[in-house]
């Protein structure tokens, strides 16, 4: 799915279209998974779990979308991203602080309270392998192709965004994305 493609179901979904938010949301579950995955790390994977992190992201952002004032479709996947960022960072300062309390954790499926868009993107993703073999792949490539390819597809920033970002040139950043892409290409092609 294209931006502009996004952008058009960011501007129905905020018009009241359900079947937009429905899209929209499983769309960027299917790319918000991969990047919280890779923003957590190899250490706090350990002890958080991705999943409920995407769920929090999801809620948060279903019940703050009226303050989402992006025009493009980047700005939301963008806007996600930091409220991912956000949750990780929260999380983990949390648990340096305490243990996890077991018995605060609520499956999914008895969480009543979770939106139907929600429920519904968490659902597709959470079943796809797919996500799961994006993931060791894209642990598998370099942390330079790894983050272009993060800021580009998931974040969907476009290349002067990244350039900004990384304190890199645009043809660098093209560069990094095209060998990162190629890397993972590569990589989500050997069997399984």
């Amino acid at each position: 799915m294209s931006r502009d493609e996004t952008a058009t179901l960011v501007d129905r979904a905020r018009d009241g279209s359900q079947t937009a938010l429905d899209v929209l949301y499983a769309r960027c579950a299917a790319k918000l998974l991969p990047l919280i995955r890779q923003r957590l790390g190899p250490s706090l994977r350990s002890d958080l779990e991705s999943r409920d992190i995407l769920q929090a992201v999801l809620m948060k952002s279903f019940e703050r979308r009226a303050q989402f004032h992006g025009a493009q479709a980047g700005s939301w996947m963008a806007w996600l991203a930091r409220i991912a960022d956000n949750e990780i960072r929260d999380r983990a300062d949390y648990r340096t602080r305490l243990r996890r309390d077991a018995a605060r954790r609520v499956p999914l499926d008895e969480a009543a309270d979770v939106p139907a868009p929600v429920r519904s993107a968490l659902s597709q993703t959470i079943l796809g392998e797919a996500a799961e073999r994006l993931e060791r792949a894209l642990d598998s490539l370099s942390d330079a192709h790894r983050e272009v390819i993060l800021l580009r597809q998931f974040e969907e920033l476009t290349f002067p965004e990244i350039a900004a970002r990384l304190g890199k040139s645009e043809d660098a950043c093209r560069m990094a994305y095209a060998r990162g892409m190629t890397a993972l290409t590569l990589k989500m092609s050997e069997p399984t």
